[in-house]
């Protein structure tokens, strides 16, 4: 029998009894290839587990996630049935097939263009809540890393693959993460894998992803890589730098780890606010120490600072250059030509705090609360008139009652623009207001 499937090969699905026929190759790790597939007209992927002690407890793994029915975010690819083939022995699973759009975390830490200020957060609240609904369902992810999510930045969706590693929180564990990404009690062989690690292993995706390095791996720790050349093994440095000696990179109380010099977490790090700085530290610090729920960040707190740090994006007036407005900071220069960075006009709504920069959205949830931030009500540009003003554009089919301060209440139909400036806003039944 053949070790692996081979293009052109015919597989037959479990539950739906239907033939699958596999494609190319098109990526491939420890536990598995993944090809491409066909079923009838429609393309799929298939991942076929590799041959060994723990092929069984993967399938009943993936059987367990095919009794469930549907993903708990729309963010997994989750599997659509098991298949297997007479002349290769082991099983697979189809899944969904992820479109070219979708890359991984370092392509866009590593691209030419960079994503805006704004994708990046919400880059991060969509991982966020995509964990927070796995977590919620009582399953743990086990392998948060770069191997296994894709993002596309442009429309700002993630994808989460490999979901064999996904079983019951507190359960018993095949895999348990990737060095660096890896809770510290879990590389001290403390504990298993759980929800508590996964969100110690999101915290590092999320700093990776806004910081643009590893947030525990900084002059310390580069020494003692060097040091251990020829003494230690990968692993045991590994164990040491993530799990018995990690130490933040801008821990407040301990400055023997801080970045180095050439390292682009300089750069990026005094960029974002004071509250966003303040939950990487919480979480490199406390929650380094104190493995619980209690100590590690969660996801509702991770969320509420991605959505105000996305809607914190402005632009200094003198270079054009993205930033973040800190209101924790007035007066603070911009990060590229040390400008001072004036404070914006913001939209203060029941959702939250809007500044009103170019390119920003008011979305339904500033105003209603209900984590649509998809739907556009409103678009902000550049006053087509005046230079250095803005307005704002109502997409809505409702009529809004505007009260700019000390002239008359006028309404602004949909389509039309109004000026920003100082006012009250009745946006149909919510009220909001432009200081």
């Amino acid at each position: 029998m053949d070790a692996l499937i081979q293009p052109g090969q015919v597989l037959r699905m479990e539950r739906a009894a239907a033939p699958v026929t596999v494609g190319e190759c098109i990526g491939q790790g420890g536990q598995g290839v993944v090809h491409r597939a066909r079923l009838g007209s429609a393309l799929f992927a298939v991942k076929w587990i590799r041959p060994g002690p723990s092929e069984a407890e993967t399938r009943d793994s993936v059987a367990a996630l095919l009794r469930r029915g549907q993903p708990p975010h729309q963010a997994f690819a989750w599997p659509i049935d098991i298949v297997t083939s007479p002349r290769t022995a082991g099983f697979g699973y189809v899944m969904p097939l992820l479109e070219p759009r979708f890359i991984s975390v370092p392509q866009v830490l590593n691209a030419s263009i960079q994503p805006s200020f704004r994708a990046l957060a919400a880059l991060g609240r969509e991982l966020v809540d995509a964990f927070a609904a796995l977590h919620s369902s009582g399953l743990c992810y086990r392998d948060i890393s770069f191997g296994n999510l894709r993002v596309d930045p442009v429309s700002q969706q993630v994808a989460i693959i490999d979901v064999d590693n996904i079983g019951i929180d507190g359960g018993d564990a095949l895999v348990k993460g990737t060095g660096p990404f890896m809770a510290p009690e879990v590389l001290r062989e403390e504990a298993m894998p759980s929800t508590v690690t996964d969100l110690h292993s999101l915290a590092v995706l999320l700093f990776y992803l806004l910081v643009h390095g590893h947030p525990l791996v900084g002059e310390r720790a580069d020494a003692y890589y060097n040091w251990a050349a020829g003494h230690l093994s990968e692993t045991e440095v590994t164990v040491r730098n993530f799990g018995t000696h990690p130490l933040f990179v801008f821990d407040p109380d301990d400055a023997a780890n801080r970045p180095l010099p050439d390292d682009p977490v300089r750069v990026w790090w005094p960029i974002y606010p004071l509250h966003c700085q303040h939950v990487f530290v919480q979480a490199f610090t406390t929650g380094l120490r104190d493995a619980t729920l209690h100590g590690r960040v969660k996801e509702g707190t991770w969320r509420r600072a991605l959505l105000r740090l996305h809607d914190a994006a402005t632009s200094c007036l003198a270079c054009g250059a993205e930033a973040f407005y800190d209101p924790q900071r007035p007066g603070y220069p911009c990060w590229q030509c040390q400008a001072t960075l004036p404070a914006p006009s913001q939209l203060r709504a029941p959702g939250g705090t809007l500044v009103l920069s170019d390119g920003a959205r008011v979305t339904p949830h500033h105003l209603f609360r209900d984590r649509d931030h998809r739907t556009t009500l409103a678009t902000v540009s550049p006053h087509p008139a005046e230079p250095g003003r803005l307005v704002m554009r109502n997409l809505t089919s409702e009529v809004w009652a505007v009260a700019p301060d000390g002239e008359p209440p006028k309404p602004v139909h949909p389509g039309q623009r109004l000026a920003v400036r100082p006012m009250h806003i009745d946006f149909g039944g919510v009220t909001a207001r432009i200081d």
